[in-house]
């Protein structure tokens, strides 16, 4: 079987990375949800101290503002709901290795996040294409037979991904893939690690950064929601300004 990698989509700009940058911005997080809360801090206002005289109805622009953070926060508790934590740990591979993890970590990442990815088993068969598997028979057999039990049982057509295992300073991930068994070694004195690590990292991430595609729509309508109402509220106070020079 010849695996050939997906290419990039033209929707790209809509996976979750760039949900996560407009959501991350503090200034809009804070505002969106002091507006939001604004009703009720008027209600409540307005029940502890009737005298203040506080207005019966909230005028239009501030309802605009108040419907475009209430979808703002709506679609920021989203992110934090359905994408993956991998993409709101990591915006890129440079900000990944400012955290200097061992090299074993991100085989670590890759394993721990598998099951909750649905395109688990393309992103399995992607390694080898990538050069980062190897088979058995290219192994020590020494090395193979500390690779576990399990891995030690023949090969089946069901892709398999096993714990990995820490040698030394060594990881391997054991796979059983279309009737054969590959591993995924990241090995300290390999003068290709920092590429392998990399290379493993946005195939890890490329995925997660797509997963979940109903929730990112209902993520970016809130998203376009909230943009639109607070276009309206600013065309309105420009049409108000121009409308005596008309």
């Amino acid at each position: 079987m010849t695996f050939v990698p997906p290419t990039v989509s033209r929707w790209y700009r809509y996976d979750w990375q760039y949900a996560v940058d407009v959501s991350s911005v503090s200034l809009l997080q804070e505002a969106a949800l002091l507006i939001s809360l604004t009703p009720i801090i008027i209600s409540i206002s307005r029940a502890i101290f009737p005298s203040l005289g506080l207005a019966d109805t909230i005028p239009v622009p501030l309802w605009l503002l108040w419907a475009a953070s209430v979808a703002f926060v709506f679609a920021w508790g989203l992110l934090y709901l359905a994408c993956p934590k991998f993409i709101r740990e990591y915006r890129d591979f440079g900000q990944y290795a400012l955290r200097q993890h061992s090299h074993r970590w991100i085989v670590w990442e890759f394993y721990n996040n598998l099951e909750s990815l649905s395109g688990w088993e393309s992103i399995v068969r992607e390694t080898s294409p990538k050069g980062l598997t190897t088979e058995i028979k290219h192994l020590p057999k020494d090395l193979v037979e500390r690779l576990g039990a399990d891995f030690a049982a023949p090969a089946t057509e069901v892709l398999r991904v096993f714990k990995p295992v820490n040698i030394d300073r060594d990881i391997y991930l054991p796979i059983d893939v279309d009737g054969k068994k590959i591993v995924l070694p990241m090995i300290e004195n390999d003068p290709a690690l920092r590429q392998k690590e990399r290379e493993l990292f946005w195939i890890l991430y490329t995925q997660a950064a797509k997963e979940r595609p109903v929730f990112r729509t209902v993520y970016w309508v809130l998203i376009s929601i909230a943009a639109l109402s607070v276009a309206i509220n600013i065309i309105r106070k420009i049409y108000l300004v121009v409308r005596p020079l008309i």
